[in-house]
């Protein structure tokens, strides 16, 4: 067989090179990241093979991460010292270290609609921060007066923000248009996690120190529903179908896993010591790291099973999906 021309070869090779810088693995693949609170680091999870691909160092005691899919990038709360990570996805590499002036202790995390805004509790300040997604400087501050301001979830239809205060027991609701912040539901002693339901309509708000997770009217913030959870019910998460509700119980070293709509517990599930995160980005798998153990559990959610266990460094904790693009 004739061999090409040298120059040909060349020529080849570097385009070849260009194509798998453009679009060779890792660029636009769907994403797990796992925040490893006592490894100041972020491991990057490839989904299909529940295999770790890579670790981006953070700031200290990262504990929350929160996704930007269009934009292929991930925020960080450092809660050990009062900065956010701004991480590029497909690198993975830490593009930015914030320095926040308004607090110490930044912990719950999520970004705005359009991926311009990002929203962080200041615990410390009582309240909840809106940072420009480009630079990190703080635009708006929404205080919530309540103690222990700790998490906060986003709505997916409308302008709103809720954050939860577990000094307080309080579920806050946040309008972004208007900037007001109210009113403040006690929900009960405790109140940690929160998740707003894909349509919408509910707010799910775990209640730790009560063993319990109130369900709310997301509109009126007026209650719906009370569940009993033993275990201490530190987060909750529903799936994008809204079929299946999450609720991780470290003490008991489980997760409970609820039908959303009739509210009927379908089954608790052992997973690994200390679990706390939970993430269900997709119908049918959902993610609960344990921050005793040093793992994230793989759960079937449609054979409510664990099937798979991630080794997930030294107290893994928040997580984020990026889908791929």
């Amino acid at each position: 067989m004739p061999r090409a021309p040298f120059a040909l070869t060349i020529v080849a090779v570097l385009v070849a090179g260009v194509a798998l810088a453009l679009y060779g693995p890792g660029t636009g693949e769907p994403a797990l990241l796992i925040a490893n609170k006592n490894g100041a680091s972020l491991y990057v999870v490839d989904p299909a093979s529940g295999q770790v691909t890579d670790s981006v160092s953070t700031g200290a005691g990262p504990h929350e991460v929160a996704a930007a899919p269009k934009t292929r990038r991930a925020f960080v709360a450092n809660y050990g010292d009062g900065t956010i990570s701004a991480i590029d996805v497909d690198g993975p590499t830490e593009t930015a270290r914030w320095q926040l002036p308004a607090t110490r202790r930044p912990h719950g995390i999520g970004v705005g609609p359009n991926e311009e805004r990002v929203y962080v509790t200041a615990e410390d300040r009582q309240a909840v921060l809106e940072l420009d997604a480009a630079s990190g400087t703080v635009r708006r501050t929404f205080e919530t007066g309540r103690d222990v301001t700790h998490m906060l979830a986003l709505a997916p239809n409308a302008p709103t923000l809720y954050a939860t205060s577990i000094g307080s027991g309080t579920l806050s609701k946040v309008d972004l248009e208007t900037g007001d912040v109210g009113p403040h539901v006690a929900t009960g002693a405790g109140a940690e996690g929160l998740g707003v339901t894909p349509d919408g309509e509910e707010v799910w708000v775990t209640n730790r120190a009560d063993d319990t997770v109130s369900i709310l009217h997301a509109a009126s913030t007026s209650e719906r529903d009370t569940l009993s959870v033993d275990g201490f019910p530190i987060r909750v998460d529903v799936s994008p179908d809204g079929r299946h509700a999450l609720v991780s119980a470290p003490r008991a070293g489980e997760v409970a896993l609820y039908n959303a709509q009739s509210r009927r517990l379908m089954t608790r599930l052992e997973v690994g010591s200390k679990p706390i995160g939970v993430l269900a980005p997709t119908d049918d798998r959902a993610y609960v790291a344990n921050a005793g153990s040093g793992t994230v559990s793989i759960v079937d959610l449609n054979a409510r099973a664990v099937t798979d266990t991630i080794p997930a460094g030294r107290g893994p904790d928040g997580m984020a999906y990026v889908p791929a693009l």
